[in-house]
């Protein structure tokens, strides 16, 4: 039986959060200290994002190759 994931788990929620700290990043309005950790929280969820994607497809060529 395959273990549940948490959507916090899930590359979905990993965009979303992106996407959300580049905004606030952006945004002209928020204080520097706001913008400069969103702008830290964005980098590390892009990141992870694309970590996790790449090895994603590594094990699924893995799989596919038999071995």
């Amino acid at each position: 039986m395959a273990k549940k994931r948490s959507f916090l788990d899930t590359p979905g929620y990993l965009a979303f959060l992106a996407v959300v700290a580049f905004w606030a990043a952006a945004s002209s309005g928020s204080p520097l200290y706001v913008r400069v950790l969103a702008g830290t929280t964005a980098a590390f969820a892009a990141g992870h994002l694309t970590v996790f994607l790449i090895r994603r497809r590594r094990d699924s060529r893995t799989v596919a190759n038999g071995s």
